[in-house]
């Protein structure tokens, strides 16, 4: 059954607990804030350790002790949501993330078969701890914060590998070089460890190798390329999305775009849900908010993009029939030309597409005031006349394939709206820069990102910070936005997350080979018997 350690590793009885607290601490160090990105090298050691030499139910019990003390201080921002009740998706992701991760690797390792070595076992507990993490990022649930590679995102030269394997290609090394420093240490006698594991270190110097020499040599790319620049004027109006002062809340936003101007900006960009109001079906109706709006961005005289709502159906005795979007609006030459719809909402937070099956949530959720969005369904591109971009609203940024979804339309900008302001920390707004850092990398495009109450910047299209605003300050930030050539792609934006599902099938075509291996051998020793 997979490789053989000393269980008397643990010199105390409880050691497999302290183990579990030290690993959560370690982690919480790791992300922003404070951000030690060195410390997730080492950070799952611990956990590891447990795993490979406890049993399953103390493998999971730690776990469950990593994850919860985790999402304590990870995701403490979440407290501030004023609906709590409609947020528990994500804080379950990450927590039973652990669990199942934990109990997928301690199956693998285990398998039985010819892998007594620590190199197999190793390889295979690395491919199911990534394979959970990418199940983090589909389906209705996904919620990819936790995902070890994201604290590695100011370490330029060790990400540029994104632009092939997406993120998985980082998580991937980081994730091998804890297990194989787990399988080290678990063995009493530290030289006879580092003598059974020196092919995973080895493997473990030459991947590293490789992803930091691919990253120096885009890194020199990076100061040959020549870029068409577009000036987009960014305002972070830092008010409290909460307010009900929509009058006051406006002249903030107008008027830090009239000093915005004498920059002559190609773009303006107001942040997500910055005109919080059905703005076109107000507008064909004369609500002044709407007309306001309306009338000062045909006197800026130039393309406007900004967050709202739209309303698509009807009103009787006060009450909205119809579907409700979460929209980026953009104006040009004066009129609204185009609107995009998002597509990947909040769950819970925007909508529960399970209603008829669970009606008890819907009311627990509604009596929350969560909202009821739809999705959208198309990719949109943007055009301004000098360039052409997509919008990500919210945490879009976050996912790497619907990020690429929008390529196909060859857009030379991304740009991000985002209100993140709700939570009133900076540890929130990093964690969500940190992880859209990415999408510049994966899509080889440069991501602007007007943020409520931040982070408002500018990144280039190998992950770097052109400019950016400080946090929770009402302000503007004018920047030259390096563009990409709209017929240019990468290995990722062609392929898509093709690693972890290669991951996938490799790990499902190992359980099923032990599976049938155990069957035949159970035949054999009946049939001598």
């Amino acid at each position: 059954m997979g490789v053989k350690v000393d269980r008397s590793f643990f010199p105390v009885k409880w050691g497999w607990i302290i183990l579990s607290l030290f690993s959560a601490f370690l982690l919480n160090l790791s992300f922003p804030y404070p951000g030690h990105s060195i410390l997730a090298w080492i950070s799952l050691v611990p956990l590891f350790i447990v795993l490979l030499t406890q049993n399953l139910k103390r493998t999971l019990l730690s776990a469950l002790i990593t994850g919860i003390l985790f999402n304590v201080f990870y995701l403490n921002w979440m407290k501030e949501y004023k609906h709590p009740a409609s947020l528990p998706g994500g804080v379950l992701v990450v927590l039973l993330s652990f669990v199942f991760a934990s109990m997928l690797c301690w199956f693998l390792i285990r398998l039985p078969g010819p892998h007594k070595r620590w190199f197999v076992s190793v390889i295979l507990g690395t491919a199911g701890w990534l394979a959970v993490d990418y199940l983090k990022t589909i389906g209705y649930l996904a919620f990819p914060w936790g995902i070890l590679a994201y604290s590695q995102y100011r370490i330029l030269p060790l990400i540029q590998s994104a632009s092939v394997l997406g993120v998985w290609g980082i998580d991937f090394v980081l994730l091998f070089f804890n297990m194989t420093v787990a399988a080290v240490l678990v063995e009493i006698r530290f030289f006879k460890g580092l003598r059974k594991n020196r092919v995973n270190i080895a493997v473990c110097g030459l991947l590293l190798l490789l992803l930091v020499a691919y990253g120096l040599w885009e890194l020199r790319e990076e100061r040959r390329e020549v870029f068409r620049t577009a000036r987009v004027a960014m305002v972070q109006a830092n008010f409290d999305p909460w307010s009900p002062q929509l009058d006051e809340n406006l002249e903030v936003e107008m008027d830090l775009t009239r000093r915005s101007l004498r920059y002559d900006p190609d773009l303006v960009v107001w942040s997500e849900s910055s005109v919080p109001i059905p703005y076109e079906y107000y507008l064909a109706r004369g609500e002044r908010h709407a007309v306001k709006v309306h009338n000062f961005i045909r006197s800026v005289g130039r393309p406007f993009l900004f967050g709202s709502i739209e309303f698509d159906g009807v009103v009787q005795n006060d009450e909205y029939i119809g579907d409700f979007y979460n929209v980026a609006l953009f104006y040009n030459r004066g009129r609204l030309e185009d609107v995009y719809r998002k597509i990947h909402l909040v769950p819970f937070g925007e909508w529960f597409p399970y209603g008829r099956i669970f009606p008890f949530v819907s009311r627990i959720l509604e009596e929350a005031g969560a909202g009821d969005f739809t999705p959208g369904t198309e990719y949109v591109v943007f055009d301004t006349g000098i360039f052409s971009f997509s919008v990500l609203i919210c945490f879009e940024d976050v996912f790497g394939n619907l990020t690429r979804g929008f390529m196909a339309g060859s857009p030379e900008l991304l740009i991000n709206v985002t209100n993140d302001a709700w939570t009133w920390s900076e540890k929130a707004e990093v964690q969500h820069f940190s992880i859209s850092v990415f999408r510049t990398i994966e899509t080889g495009r440069s991501l602007v990102r007007a943020a409520n109450g931040g982070v408002t910047v500018c990144v280039n299209p190998y992950g770097r910070v052109i400019d950016s605003l400080p946090l929770f300050v009402t302000d503007f930030l004018v920047c030259d936005v390096p563009l990409q050539d709209g017929d240019k792609t990468t290995i990722y934006t062609r392929f898509g997350d093709f690693f972890p599902k290669g991951v996938w099938v490799f790990l499902i075509f190992c359980m099923l080979w032990s599976f049938v291996k155990k069957v035949i051998d159970r035949m054999k020793k009946k049939n001598n018997m």
